[in-house]
């Protein structure tokens, strides 16, 4: 050990047990963040959104464990006159230089996939690309050197010297930095937070490296500088992905709240609480003369209020016979006022067809409630089914004077004759329409036959 010291000098070692240490430390970030990556696939709230920067930092960690390595390699070997020591030297010195490079085109790309191509500003993407081409100048140099010690020079006695080449090369880095530093200050307010700060620590402190190590040539401040900033981005890049998750996690339980509320008013908006309170005042009064009829009454209503809730938890067509079931069980329910005197027939000559839920009950309330006298033997309405070539039809006629076409009549009682044509729109292609024919209200709903129509429910 003491031989090494002498040799190398205390300011090298010194440099050379922080970088080990800085290795292991690296190795460790690498294998967090690894890991980290394969757990969060099957995390179900992170796994459904998208951690910027996590390839990216990954593939930054382990550039610098290589960056770092070739150092120490320089750092070592240098001045030692073992066999093997001579490649060995060289090799190291050449991967330093090449990992340093690739670092500086790999931050260009950051810059250009975050800013540029996040802002949609082809200019900037422009003036990146040509700042990555002028690391080709450097790469030649670069491959030059074991041939004409241009960039830099091995002496013989195995000791790294600068070459002016070395000035061109770090005269380029700084500039392609310095561009960095500018370019997130006139985009800072339209890059995100957690970006800026990458950034901005990507810039500042390898910029400081580059400076120091200008003005004291006896100790490499680069891989320093650079492991500072790699411990200051992973603690950003933490902090960003618990806020990330956190957010997302807030919205998704703020989205599942409001969808319970709409299914919610969706229920509400059917079953009204004075059709409750009708029906239960009816069956309390069946139940001191007909038990029976009593007992058959809550069978329907119960029917009938479970209907109305699966409505609101599916998002496909239901068969035409269930509508048709829940349009009974409606009627029983209305008949269980024996004063309300309508008739209601049934013309069912075709059901092997679907339709959205609560597509054809809501009709019939209407018509009944307010297309006809529901006390008068006069009051009728009919439900009925056909089917042609193209599609199949559903009809629901009432002999009175019907109720107003216009748009907002259309939106107003029941979940809405509006909500219901856009259902039926969405859900199978369908339409409605409501005329006055021959002195009956008519709501005609077309369902075009399946050969002709897919079936859309990304956006029921």
């Amino acid at each position: 050990m003491s031989g090494l010291i002498e040799r190398v000098g205390i300011s090298v070692f010194v440099q050379m047990i922080l970088e080990s240490w800085n290795e292991l430390f690296l190795l460790l970030l690498i294998i967090v963040m690894q890991v980290g990556k394969h757990r969060d696939k099957s995390n179900e709230l992170v796994s459904r959104v998208k951690i910027p920067l996590t390839d990216e930092l990954i593939v930054f960690y382990s550039a610098i464990f290589v960056y770092n390595l070739a150092n120490i390699i320089t750092l070592l070997y240098g001045g030692h006159d073992i066999a093997g020591a001579y490649h060995i030297m060289r090799i190291g010195v050449f991967c330093y230089y090449l990992v340093g490079a690739f670092l500086t085109v790999f931050f260009l790309d950051v810059i250009k996939r975050y800013i540029a191509r996040k802002n949609n500003d082809k200019g900037l993407e422009r003036v990146i690309v040509g700042f990555q081409l002028m690391e080709v100048p450097n790469l030649f140099l670069l491959l030059a050197t074991p041939f004409t010690n241009a960039l830099y020079s091995i002496g013989s006695a195995n000791e790294y010297e600068r070459s002016w080449g070395y000035y061109l090369w770090q005269g380029i880095t700084m500039i392609t930095f310095l561009f960095i530093g500018i370019a997130a200050v006139l985009y800072r307010k339209k890059t995100d937070r957690f970006i800026k700060q990458v950034i901005a620590v990507a810039f500042l402190f390898p910029m400081a490296g580059f400076l120091m190590s200008l003005t004291f040539s006896g100790f490499n401040f680069n891989n320093i500088m650079v492991s500072v900033s790699e411990l200051l981005m992973f603690m950003l890049y933490e902090k960003n992905k618990t806020d990330v998750a956190l957010r997302y996690g807030y919205e998704l339980e703020k989205a599942k709240t409001e969808l319970a509320q709409a299914r919610l008013d969706l229920m509400q908006a059917q079953i009204k609480p004075h059709f409750i309170n009708n029906a239960m005042t009816a069956v309390q009064e069946v139940c001191y003369t007909d038990p029976e009829r009593a007992a058959e009454l809550i069978e329907h209503f119960a029917r009938y209020l479970r209907n109305n809730i699966n409505a609101t938890n599916t998002s496909l067509p239901i068969d035409f016979k269930d509508e048709v079931q829940a349009v009974r069980e409606y009627l029983a329910i209305e008949y269980a006022d024996t004063n309300k005197r309508f008739r209601f027939e049934f013309d069912i000559r075709c059901d092997s067809f679907k339709v959205p839920a609560l597509s054809i009950e809501p009709l019939v309330e209407n018509a009944v409630k307010h297309g006809i006298d529901r006390y008068s033997e006069e009051g009728k309405v009919v439900l009925a089914s056909f089917e042609t070539e193209e599609a199949y039809h559903v009809e629901i006629r009432d002999s009175g004077e019907g109720f107003s076409l216009d748009p907002e009549t259309l939106g107003k009682g029941g979940i809405g004759l509006k909500n219901t044509e856009q259902r039926l729109k969405k859900m199978c292609g369908g339409s409605l329409g409501i005329r006055r024919e021959n002195g009956w209200t008519v709501a005609e709903i077309t369902i075009p036959k399946p050969q002709e129509v897919s079936y859309d429910n990304s956006n029921t």
